[in-house]
């Protein structure tokens, strides 16, 4: 149904996809939109080998009450960030943020790691004496 508060420009309502296949574009490439897509998985293993058989490993989320297996699941999955009973936007500046795999340039951005990456390190030595 047309919505007249969105008459100028185009717009993504959140979306729900269900019985989503791991192999599926969906599950497979970083959708930066309200997009949430449902996987089916047998155990926590299959879930992680799921996860983890995409190119890409910007961030991940988990929610649980098992604190054994939310830490095997953050020792293990292969993302930059990682979210325990949160949701995977929004993170804080002072931290460093960035992806695994193709996501992201590889380097980390923000907190200290931001120095780092936009800052040239020059040693110089001097001998005053010669003058």
């Amino acid at each position: 149904m047309p919505r007249p508060d969105f008459d100028s420009g185009t717009y993504v309502e959140p979306t729900v996809i269900t019985k989503v296949a791991p192999d599926a574009f969906v599950a497979c490439e970083e959708i930066f939109g309200p997009v949430l897509s449902l996987i089916s998985a047998a155990d926590s293993e299959e879930a992680l080998n799921i996860a983890n058989a995409v190119e890409y490993g910007l961030s991940a989320g988990i929610f649980t009450r098992n604190l054994n297996s939310v830490l095997d699941f953050a020792d293990r999955i292969e993302a930059g960030i990682v979210k325990i009973n949160g949701e995977t936007a929004g993170v804080e500046p002072q931290v460093p943020f960035g992806g695994m795999k193709a996501s992201s340039s590889g380097d980390r951005e923000q907190g200290k790691a931001a120095i780092e990456f936009f800052t040239d390190t020059k040693t110089v030595y001097v001998d005053r004496s010669a003058t």
